[in-house]
Formats: structure tokens, C-alpha cells, sequence
């Protein structure tokens, strides 16, 4: 048997095999090459096997919810392009962090992947830091869809921009109630920081675990005097609300005519931070010819039109980034958001 040490190559002349003869360094580098091509091949034929059982997508949010809805509408895609199933398990709890937790935790064979999310990955580790694992420690595979916030009131209601918004609160006499999601959530520290902008200051935020469908309730029963939307509501409660602006910086497809706050004048600065993004991630360290295959396979269903059309339908708005695109906006987050929770934690 001949053992030869690739790194010694350029060192030696001459070796002796198990039968004594002399080999050059020619012959050698024959050998070498064959073991380099033999690497290869292996490695190959690893990512082509894989996978070759079903796969796990934890999702942090219930079934039912938008969140859970999508990760099982591009886990069915994803599916058929792997040739396993790709079964969603739902780990609530925590605003996130059981289920980012689990998948942290978990063997970094490819079999197991996570739905993330800004509010998952980002807010929550960033807020509590003993919550166990690091916004930044999981490997990315890919954005998947983009959540965009809006400035939300009944439609009855004086002000049909942010101007008149604007100084229609200013105008007011006592507190008003802004209904937002859950206290470490993105619509709340998002609207924050257009209060900010807007130079308003006599509101009082109203947490609410049901996030939009509490919120909009709160806006019909009048113990909300404004809120952050998802952008969609409109779909779903009709004429009984507007939305005034959009906190993203470009108009979105799904409601084209509702105009961005940065239009009106109203720039938040935060970039790509001001939506709720969603993504795909694997545990840190997974192999990495598998999470290829993984990032491969769900950039060409997320690209393809009939994810995005069955995406549209569900008023989802789908945005594709590559791996290492999707990376630096976790660090974009973090920088823009991280002020934002510190200022929380005073408050």
C-alpha cells in the first residue's frame, strides 16, 4: 500500500512503494492525481445521494399563521425538486426563540433547516442576550419573501396622507394608542422610529400577541387610534381602513398604490431593516456540499414563476437573495435594529 503525504510533493524525488521499487516524482504526481481526482469524486457523489430521507423545517410561529403558511407552500416546491418531503415542524414559543434554539442545536447534516426571521434571529438574541444562541450563528440559504409594514387607520379617518397624519397627532390633546405586535417585534420598534422621524411624541405603543388581527380589532372597537399593518389588510378588511404609507423603500407590487413614507418625506434610514424579512438557514457548520444542494434547489423554486404566483395570491411578497447577500442584510439588521432594542430596554 502506498500512503503519500500531499503536501510533501513538491519535497520529494523519489519514494519507494510496498514492493520496494523506486518511484519518481513524476509517477508520484500521477498517483497524487488520481488520489485528488478520487477526493473528488467522493465529494461529488455525497452531494449527489443527498438527500435520500425526508428533511426538517422548523418553523417558529403556529400553524395557520402567514409564517407557517409560506414555509409549507416553499417547503411542497422544494419537495419535489429534492425528491424527499420536507415536513414542517412548528416550535412556537418565546417570540421565536425556541424554535431558532432547536435549530441551532441541531446535526448540521442537511437535514434539518429553518425558517427565520428578522424578529427570530435578529431581535430576540439581540433584546435578551442569555437566550442561547447568536443572531449570526447559522449558515444562510436563502431570503425567501419580504414582510412590509404600513401606517394603518379606519377608514373614517381624518387624514388621508402622512402629512395630514402627522399633524392631525400633533393636534391631539391626550396620548394616543398605537396598537403594535408584541413588545420586542419589528412593527413596534419600525413605527417607533417613523414617530420618530415624524417628530411625534404623545403616543403610548399597546402590545398585542394577535399582532394584526389585534390590532385592526383594537382600530374598529376605538381603543386604538393607529397602528402598524401588514401589508395585505387592505385585502382582507376592505374599505373599513386605509393605509397611509409604507415603511419599505420602494412601493410594493401587491399594493402598488399605497405610497412609501419616505416618498411623502418621512425617511426612516434604515434600508432594507424596515420590513419583516423572511429566510431560509441551516445550523452553523452544516456540510457544506449539502447546503449547496440546499441553496441551489431553493434558489431555482423561489426564482421560478410559479412559486412566486402562488406567493402573490397569498398576498406574500417574495424577494430573492443569495446566500451571501442574505448574510449581510443579518448585519444590516443588526446594526439598524440593536440602537432601536437598546432604546427599548430603557423604555
Amino acid at each position: 500500500m502506498l500512503i503519500i503525504c500531499i503536501n510533501e510533493l513538491p519535497h520529494l524525488a523519489f519514494v519507494k512503494s510496498k514492493g520496494g521499487e523506486m518511484m519518481n516524482h513524476s509517477t508520484l504526481t500521477r498517483f497524487a492525481g488520481i488520489a485528488f481526482s478520487f477526493v473528488a469524486f467522493a465529494g461529488a457523489a455525497g452531494a449527489q445521494d443527498f438527500p435520500t430521507r425526508p428533511i426538517t423545517m422548523i418553523e417558529p410561529w403556529e400553524a395557520g399563521t402567514s409564517g407557517d403558511i409560506t414555509a409549507r407552500i416553499v417547503a411542497e416546491f422544494a419537495s419535489e425538486e429534492l425528491g424527499q418531503p420536507i415536513a414542517v415542524q412548528n416550535i412556537a414559543g418565546g417570540g421565536g426563540a425556541k424554535a431558532m434554539l432547536a435549530l441551532s442545536e441541531a446535526d448540521p447534516d442537511g437535514y434539518t433547516i429553518g425558517n427565520s426571521w428578522v424578529a427570530t434571529q435578529i431581535m430576540v438574541p439581540t433584546f435578551e442576550s442569555r437566550i442561547g444562541f447568536e443572531p449570526m450563528s447559522f449558515d444562510p440559504i436563502a431570503l425567501m419573501w419580504v414582510n412590509p409594514f404600513t401606517l394603518t387607520v379606519t377608514a373614517d379617518h381624518p387624514a388621508n396622507n402622512v402629512d395630514e397624519f402627522v399633524e392631525w397627532a400633533k393636534a391631539q390633546d391626550g396620548i394616543l394608542r398605537v396598537g403594535v405586535c408584541p413588545a420586542v417585534s419589528l412593527p413596534h420598534v419600525v413605527m417607533r422610529r417613523f414617530l420618530e422621524v415624524a417628530g411625534i411624541t404623545n403616543y403610548q405603543p399597546i402590545p398585542a400577541d394577535g399582532c394584526e388581527t389585534s390590532n385592526i380589532q383594537g382600530l374598529f372597537d376605538g381603543s386604538l387610534d393607529f397602528t402598524t399593518g401588514a401589508l395585505g389588510a387592505e385585502k382582507t378588511y376592505g374599505d373599513k381602513i386605509k393605509s397611509l404609507a409604507i415603511f419599505t423603500q420602494e412601493r410594493s407590487p401587491i399594493e402598488p398604490d399605497i405610497p412609501t413614507a419616505r416618498e411623502q418625506g418621512y425617511d426612516l434610514d434604515w434600508g432594507a431593516a424596515t420590513a419583516g424579512w423572511s429566510g431560509l438557514v441551516a445550523p452553523e457548520g452544516t456540510d457544506p456540499e449539502r447546503l449547496k444542494v440546499l441553496q441551489d434547489v431553493f434558489r431555482d423554486v423561489i426564482n421560478s414563476e410559479a412559486f412566486k404566483k402562488k406567493m402573490f395570491e397569498g398576498g406574500f411578497t417574495v424577494q430573492y437573495m443569495e446566500p451571501e447577500e442574505f448574510r449581510d442584510l443579518w448585519q444590516v439588521s443588526l446594526e439598524r435594529l440593536g440602537p432601536a432594542l437598546d432604546d427599548l430596554k430603557k423604555n
